[in-house]
């Protein structure tokens, strides 16, 4: 093999999801590599300006990006989750042949992506942006939303919720192992949940400080700090380099929340008589929404527009009010900004418990927070609270941390070696 490594990237329709792929794929152009990356049509130009070549699925996946509670992660794992794997796995089988692929490299929820390399006898890795879906007796397991507490009686109740979340999901287990026996490959092993993690190497966008303790975590399990955008420098506009001199307040509900009733208003409604600057990014929702869910006027101290870099304005954010996206959460701690947690759906109770255990922020353990709940939530935040504190701690653990150029570097190795070092 020469020093060229092609490596294939597979991704859901999921905004979130793609991007997160994008610091890997950044740095593995950087260092010379080809990458083919998998993803919809609608992210090819992105794939194209990070130097990869872009791929299109057979077929579209179903739409399945919003979901509210337990009852909804199992339909959108077996429909459009598991449900897209023998296909996938079809697609990228040939991909593989064809190409020459040394590595492929997996969003968690990308299920069929593993499972071709495994038919094609080529090494894969997976990528995480959400909680550790990796069950232990003393952890509470995925999708519940329940905090981490240990000793008896919580052991037990770890186990009795686990029983009955292999129950929710066993639909998905019987299609996985359907779509398994199709592509020629054995049964699987061990909870659905965590059957497109690779055996081989897991990058996690994460560090240990935000997730529970782990006694059992396997050993190809890698942290990577917070999934970094990567993009050309942002020239910050007007709105934000004549902003007024006092705290600024972020708020944001992610990219699939279009309800700007959710969050975006009780918070600039809460906060419209504090001495802060509110910067409000409506993402689909718009700021002509926001604006008459907020009765035709915006507050005079807010800025709402519909997008602005995490990155770029983090380092002068005094307080994060989010729904709660892995992505931002852990953006925002890698720069220090301590949280409002509101949201519920999705996998965001799991996060919210986690910021709570972490003690990075408020958890308001609703997805509509009322204007006054919104208010004293930010007032406790503000200042020199222990959540700054605690905040302040994993910016500084995550400041260790570059995961693109780790994450690149480990899947060289994995393809050259056959393995890398347990963490």
């Amino acid at each position: 093999m020469d020093g060229r490594v092609t490596v294939l990237v597979v991704s859901v329709e999921i905004p979130a999801h793609t991007v997160n792929a994008t610091p890997f794929v950044a740095r593995l152009v950087e260092a010379g590599h080809r990458v083919l990356w998998y993803c919809d049509p609608a992210f090819h130009a992105h794939a194209r300006r990070h130097g990869a070549e872009p791929l299109s699925p057979s077929r579209a996946a179903p739409t399945a990006v919003r979901f509210d509670g337990l009852r909804d992660i199992r339909a959108a794992f077996a429909r459009a989750f598991v449900g897209e794997a023998a296909r996938r796995c079809g697609d990228l089988r040939g991909v593989i042949e064809a190409e020459g692929v040394d590595v492929v490299l997996t969003d968690a929820l990308a299920f069929g992506a593993g499972m071709s390399a495994e038919s094609c006898g080529v090494a894969w890795a997976s990528f995480g942006d959400g909680p550790l879906h990796y069950a232990e007796r003393d952890t509470p397991p995925f999708g519940t939303g329940l905090p981490y507490v240990t000793g008896w009686p919580w052991d037990l109740r770890n186990v009795v919720v686990s029983a009955v979340t292999r129950l929710v999901f066993a639909g998905s287990a019987r299609r996985l192992a359907r779509a398994r026996r199709a592509c020629g490959l054995s049964p699987l092993r061990g909870s659905v949940l965590t059957a497109n993690l690779s055996p081989m190497l897991h990058l996690h966008g994460a560090t240990p400080g935000f997730e529970y303790p782990r006694r059992r975590l396997p050993a190809q399990v890698r942290w990577v700090g917070a999934l970094r955008p990567v993009g050309a420098p942002w020239q910050p506009p007007p709105w934000w380099t004549e902003r007024a001199d006092r705290p600024v307040v972020l708020v944001s509900q992610g990219t699939i929340r279009d309800d700007p009733t959710e969050l975006l208003v009780p918070t600039l409604r809460g906060l419209a008589d504090l001495d802060v600057t509110v910067l409000a990014t409506t993402g689909s929702a718009g700021v002509e929404a926001v604006r008459d869910a907020c009765g035709g006027t915006m507050p005079e101290n807010a800025i709402v527009v519909p997008f602005a870099p995490y990155d770029a304005v983090l380092p002068d954010v005094d307080v994060f009010v989010t729904n709660g996206g892995w992505t931002g959460v852990t953006l925002a701690l890698a720069h220090g900004v301590p949280l409002v947690h509101a949201g519920v759906t999705e996998e965001k109770a799991d996060i919210g418990a986690r910021v709570m255990y972490s003690g990075t922020g408020v958890v308001l353990r609703t997805s509509r927070p009322t204007a006054t709940q919104v208010h004293r939530a930010v007032t406790a935040v503000l200042g020199d609270s222990p959540y700054r504190a605690a905040a302040a701690r994993l910016a500084e653990e995550m400041a260790g941390h570059d995961a693109g150029r780790e994450g690149a570097d480990l899947l060289v190795r994995l393809v050259r070696e056959g393995s890398v070092p347990p963490h």
